[in-house]
């Protein structure tokens, strides 16, 4: 095997070089991660929320919880595949996490902006706002996370597999 960078501390083989994820890849999967850790501590939020007023029963709220526990885990499934270079594993999520995803994530507060209450700031609570940066960092770590998977390198680096 031939030794690619002489001045790193580390070597390097010409198949690690062939089998590592650009940079792309890489920080795709990192903010896929950041993602679905906002995911959670958005679904937590909610979770208390709900059951401090009332809203749900904690059954209704654990059933929901384990709803969203497999969905993020068959998310992070397919983030891992596809960092390990598995194209059917980006496609899925660029199709799945583009419109499906988004559209979950989005459709509630735009249906909330839209809705003969308006905003209010006098709304506004801990809860609400700590739940709202929540989805905010979630909408733009996906969005970012499925735009970089579709630059040159990472579209050079699926192909090859």
């Amino acid at each position: 095997m031939r030794r690619i960078g002489a001045a790193r501390s580390e070597t390097m083989t010409t198949t690690e070089i062939r089998t590592r994820p650009p940079r792309q890849v890489e920080l795709s999967f990192t903010l896929l991660c950041v993602a679905l850790l906002a995911g959670i501590v958005e679904a937590i939020l909610q979770a208390a929320r709900a059951l401090e007023e009332g809203a749900a029963s904690p059954s209704a709220a654990a059933a929901q919880g384990a709803v969203r526990l497999a969905i993020y885990g068959a998310v992070y499934a397919l983030a891992v595949a596809m960092r390990r270079g598995s194209n059917p594993a980006r496609l899925t999520l660029l199709i799945g996490l583009g419109t499906v995803g988004i559209g979950s994530l989005v459709i509630e507060p735009a249906a909330w902006l839209l809705s003969a209450n308006g905003f209010d700031l006098a709304d506004l609570t801990v809860a609400s706002t700590l739940i709202g940066l929540a989805r905010t960092v979630h909408v733009i770590a996906v969005v970012a996370g499925l735009y970089l998977l579709l630059g040159a390198d990472a579209r050079r680096y699926f192909a090859r597999r």
